[in-house]
């Protein structure tokens, strides 16, 4: 199992270019095309909804709307939320060409996952 993370830092702005880079590769994706489960992730137009809602709500905040902005947030948590589900998919049931796909976009990572080993804590004999 690959675990993939995607780049969701940033303004809104570069948020919004990595989220058509990366729904541009999921949807030419061989396990979209084949084995995608719309029941848990979404349709294509559902997915395409949720893009456009949060791209109605950035530029209405832009004008300093203060309701697009609250919807802004709440918009890019939820799209945040299905594009962690769909790379949790993509990483467990994938094979090599989709994940290759997604790294190459430059949008989707590797995370490896290190332990902080901390060394251990040298016992106070001062104690009385």
């Amino acid at each position: 199992m690959v675990e993939l993370k995607f780049n969701e830092s940033g303004t809104d702005a570069v948020y919004l270019a990595n989220v058509n880079i990366l729904f541009a590769i999921v949807f030419s994706l061989a396990i979209f095309n084949n084995d995608w489960r719309e029941d848990k992730l979404g349709s294509k137009s559902f997915l395409q909804k949720c893009i456009d809602w949060f791209r109605q709500m950035y530029e209405g905040g832009r004008t300093g709307n203060r309701l697009h902005v609250a919807a802004r947030k709440t918009a890019r948590n939820e799209l945040n939320q299905h594009i962690r589900k769909i790379l949790y998919y993509v990483g467990i049931f994938g094979d090599e060409g989709d994940v290759t796909a997604l790294i190459n976009s430059g949008v989707v990572a590797i995370r490896k996952r290190t332990r902080n080993r901390k060394p251990p804590k040298a016992a106070n004999r001062n104690q009385q």
